[in-house]
């Protein structure tokens, strides 16, 4: 008796699962159409999934991200790396003084290019 319990309780646990928007661990977002501003707090700037909007603000000393059709602003640490994959991605990035980021650019449609 105690299994079927457990089987009518998994799909329930599926669903509930499947609402989720993404997850944030720090500086790092996972997930679907997320609008937010994020402190790195000198942690590596990531994101992964679809159509996110993310601000980074604070010291940043890198960023990856993989997915499609992210928007990201980020103030990064002088000569950061930033890797960015997948499909029309957007980084917008600015620095102190003249300093540019390494940047490595994988994908299709995939910008990276100084702030105004």
């Amino acid at each position: 008796m105690a299994a079927i319990g457990l089987v009518a309780a998994v799909p329930a646990l599926a669903f509930a699962q499947s609402g989720s928007a993404g997850t944030r661990s720090g500086a790092t977002i996972d997930g679907v159409g997320q609008t937010l501003t994020v402190d790195c707090e000198g942690r590596a700037a990531v994101v992964s999934g679809t159509e996110n909007e993310i601000s980074f603000v604070g010291d940043c000393p890198s960023l990856t991200v993989t997915g499609t059709d992210n928007r990201i602003r980020i103030a990064l640490r002088a000569g950061a790396p930033v890797n960015v994959s997948g499909v029309d991605n957007v980084v917008t990035w600015s620095t102190a003084g003249k300093a540019r980021p390494r940047v490595s650019i994988q994908g299709v449609g995939n910008r990276v290019a100084p702030a105004r």
